[in-house]
């Protein structure tokens, strides 16, 4: 196969509709050069033909031409089993997320091959490839909140401005790309908005994007206190959350909240985390957890709800970075960014966060 090919498998996690493999993509790729080759109906879950794929050069074929291509790019890894069909010297992208999958983490160094995940893309200062979905995510936050308000059990109020009902109270916490998206569409939306931020330093940093109307300041104990004990909805947007975050709001805090309240987990993360309360992750359209009369909604991948959105959105701020990816694992050329999101190579882990997990999984200490 010739050396600078890519392959795109089509999705297969449980109801994945998303695709990464667009017509603007596409035509990135192929103008750089490279050849593109898909499994037939790889856009079928957001209702995009082959044709306006092969129009921009991409060549459909069999699904094992697709995955022996030396570099695969998905959107999502798919189940760990679909890794079985890599070998050694091969390169994979997508946003993995393995540090939460044990299983995945095995896969990746039984492979051998070189593996990307796009969330670790870090370069100055930001992480690029999480910007699409984590806005998406944030806005999806806010919708998913408003309808647990509406929940028979929920506060019973409508997030949007109504003359002469009092504004809706929403406190946001973190103000990454999830948490900054959830202030902006609650805020569009009317709603009365505070934004907590890690520190002082960063809620200064931050005062330039607030939102029109919203209110940020750092979460200290007792403001957030303050805030959980007068706040109709919650959406908590931790860029890391994990097995040994401590805390931060606990049955304590639920006792002083208004009844139908709503939390809404917009990052998810591993074990407890922040939010032990929760429990699981939630399916789509699952009644919210009622835990001290506080309705509680945990959605992991929020972007999968709305796949068109999602697949266009994700593919086009994607495209200029998967192009530096394809030189980097394709021509070898030097790249931090792109180095930055590799997590295993020669059946190693090489990030250090996904090694981190992989020693609390060995451990036992993972939740």
């Amino acid at each position: 196969m010739p050396p600078r090919t890519i392959g795109f498998p089509r999705e297969t996690g449980p109801g994945e509709r998303r695709t990464l493999l667009t017509p603007h993509l596409a035509r990135t790729l192929t103008d750089a050069g490279y050849r593109v080759l898909a499994e037939p109906g790889l856009g079928a879950g957001i209702d995009r033909p082959d044709r306006d794929l092969e129009a921009v050069g991409v060549k459909f074929t069999d699904q094992a031409q697709v995955w022996a291509a030396p570099l695969v790019l998905r959107y999502k890894p798919g189940p760990h089993q679909d890794l079985r069909r890599l070998a050694p010297g091969q390169s994979i992208g997508a946003i993995f997320h393995a540090e939460g999958d044990p299983r995945m983490l095995t896969a990746l160094t039984a492979t051998g091959v070189s593996a990307y995940s796009y969330e670790f893309w870090h370069e100055h200062d930001r992480f690029p490839l999480a910007a699409a979905g984590g806005r998406i995510a944030g806005a999806l936050a806010v919708h998913e909140g408003a309808r647990a308000l509406r929940h028979p059990r929920g506060r019973g109020i409508l997030l949007d401005h109504t003359p002469g009902a009092p504004p809706t109270r929403v406190l946001v916490i973190g103000n990454g790309n999830v948490g900054h998206a959830a202030a902006v569409t609650a805020t569009a939306l009317g709603a009365h908005v505070t934004i907590l931020t890690r520190t002082p330093g960063t809620a200064d940093a931050y005062a330039g994007r607030t939102p029109a109307g919203a209110v940020v300041a750092a979460n200290t104990p007792d403001r957030l206190a303050a805030e959980l004990a007068k706040a109709d909805l919650v959406i908590g947007a931790l860029l890391i959350s994990t097995h040994t975050t401590p805390a931060m709001i606990d049955l304590p805090h639920l006792a002083t909240m208004r009844p139908g309240a709503v939390i809404v987990d917009a990052t998810c993360g591993y074990g407890p985390g922040y939010l032990p309360t929760a429990g699981p992750v939630q399916d789509p359209g699952d009644d919210p957890l009622i835990v001290e009369g506080v309705l509680h909604v945990k959605l992991d991948a929020l972007p999968r709800l709305v796949p068109h959105t999602a697949s266009h959105a994700y593919a086009h701020a994607a495209a200029p970075y998967l192009l530096r990816l394809a030189g980097h694992a394709l021509d070898g050329a030097p790249d931090q960014g792109a180095h930055s999101a590799l997590i295993a190579q020669g059946g190693m882990l090489a990030h250090p966060v996904v090694r981190e997990h992989a020693d609390l999984y060995r451990t036992g200490r993972a939740a």
